[in-house]
């Protein structure tokens, strides 16, 4: 099985010239699990050797700006594209609410989109593998995986 990690932003809350905000992409397979969705992640993807496929699953840390920015333009561009899949969206408690400030951006999704509140402990199940969320230490409420 064909694994690897693509860091597509690493620049903690400000972007650089050379460094982006959060954002790591994993590819199993045909899988794509996105790790934090910063601003500029859709224009890293399109620069990286994946390129802007879809993605199966987006894992978020925690709900700062420089972690969830790059959803509203990267969600809306799977309704441009004519996305059908179902996509799922794990993060820590206070994604829904942080998601819900953001409804009148990304407006109505023409595909199944799923927010899920995770804790530590929680597994997000995959083909052959699993995910699980991991306590961690920040000023907000905040999981690893």
């Amino acid at each position: 099985m064909d694994l690897d990690v693509i860091f597509l932003g690493t620049a903690g809350s400000v972007p650089s010239a050379s460094r982006q905000t959060a954002a790591t992409l994993i590819r199993r397979g045909g899988e794509r699990i996105l790790v934090d969705c910063g601003e500029g992640t859709q224009r890293r993807l399109l620069q990286s050797v994946a390129g802007l496929s879809d993605i199966n699953v987006i894992l978020i840390t925690h709900c700062h700006a420089d972690h969830i920015l790059g959803l509203p333009g990267l969600l809306r561009t799977f309704a441009l594209r004519e996305r059908t899949a179902p996509l799922a969206l794990y993060g820590p408690e206070g994604v829904k609410k942080a998601l819900a400030g953001l409804d009148s951006v990304i407006g109505r999704l023409p595909y199944p989109f799923a927010v899920v509140e995770v804790e530590p402990g929680t597994e997000v199940g995959g083909d052959g593998y699993r995910l699980e969320a991991v306590g961690t230490r920040h000023r907000v409420k905040s999981v690893g995986w």
